[in-house]
């Protein structure tokens, strides 16, 4: 509804739509308000959600949880660290376009990796 309301004041204005627990229906959700992204939680970042946003038109975030609670995901879900540069390079994976991160200088080491990457695979082409 916030969503709709800042479109109605600023047409112009880049929104995105973020949800604590993603709903099965967030994309006609986002279609619906005119949101411009998708901002998923990082253990929501799949490849079909992320697809699925792309194909809609929509832009795509993940977003990681505070570092307190992303410490207790670390315990939860044990074949990732505590945003260590391998958890990065899994959302990576999924095709997001940003991330908005409690650790930007790993962050940044994943996506640098995952340019050179792209380019080597752009050069052996």
């Amino acid at each position: 509804e916030r969503i709709a309301e800042v479109k109605h004041l600023a047409p112009d204005a880049i929104t995105g739509a973020l949800w604590a627990d993603l709903p099965d229906d967030f994309l006609e959700r986002c279609l619906q308000v005119q949101a411009d992204e998708v901002h998923f939680r990082y253990d929501t970042c799949t490849h079909n959600n992320v697809e699925a946003a792309h194909n809609a038109g929509l832009n795509t975030m993940a977003w990681f949880r505070g570092p307190k609670a992303m410490g207790t995901d670390a315990i939860k879900y044990h074949d990732v660290g505590n945003e260590d540069v391998n958890m990065y390079k899994t959302v990576l994976q999924s095709g997001v376009m940003s991330l908005c991160a409690n650790r930007p200088s790993i962050a940044l080491e994943a996506v640098l990796e995952q340019v050179a990457r792209c380019i080597s695979d752009d050069e052996d082409e």
